[in-house]
């Protein structure tokens, strides 16, 4: 589930949200100016992008950067309300 979100992100970030995606990424790539460069806007469709195609609530707030602050945590972040959404929890 791990590597299908990650590739899913990446995609998102270099089809639908047109940003260049390096050759090489590393978890540890910050989602950042210094980074994928994700801006706020950009974000926000990314989110509404995982959202639509995992049927998941990501919460803002959950989403900071302090929380999330390379793509490892974020695919992390996402991984855990995927599996919470499988095992029947609330995805919320």
């Amino acid at each position: 589930m791990h590597e299908e979100t990650r590739e899913f992100i990446l995609t998102v970030v270099r089809d639908v949200i047109n940003l260049p995606v390096p050759e090489r990424v590393d978890d540890a790539l910050p989602l950042g100016e210094e980074g994928l460069g994700l801006e706020s806007l950009a974000m926000i469709e990314l989110v509404l992008q995982l959202e639509g195609e995992y049927g998941i609530e990501l919460p803002e707030e959950e989403l900071e950067p302090e929380l999330v602050p390379d793509l490892g945590a974020f695919v992390r972040a996402v991984v855990d309300r995927r599996t919470r959404l499988a095992a029947g929890s609330p995805a919320k």
